[in-house]
């Protein structure tokens, strides 16, 4: 399911684990920590963070979301996709 502002807590999302490491090394953290703060396993942030584990219940995702300071949007993969020659900003390189 995409992200999107309409999300229900029973539903699963596509999550970027590269977007959940950034944001847990910004605050300093371990994955430990991390997991000692949010009550998700260790496993399981790995698990995200390899992108072993792409599709993960609002409910896990929303409770990492809020420890990390992070809206649940900000840890959905994109779906869009960039035209070639298009930077960051959607502006022609």
């Amino acid at each position: 399911m995409e992200c999107k502002k309409e999300m229900i807590k029973e539903q699963y999302l596509k999550i970027d684990g590269i977007k959940v490491k950034i944001s847990r090394a910004e605050k300093g953290w371990t994955i430990t920590k991390l997991s000692n703060e949010s009550g998700v396993t260790r496993k399981t942030i790995g698990e995200i963070e390899k992108g072993n584990k792409k599709r993960i219940r609002y409910s896990t995702i929303n409770q990492i979301a809020i420890t990390l300071d992070k809206k649940v949007e900000d840890l959905c993969i994109q779906n869009e996709k960039k035209n070639e020659g298009e930077d960051f900003n959607g502006l022609q390189g």
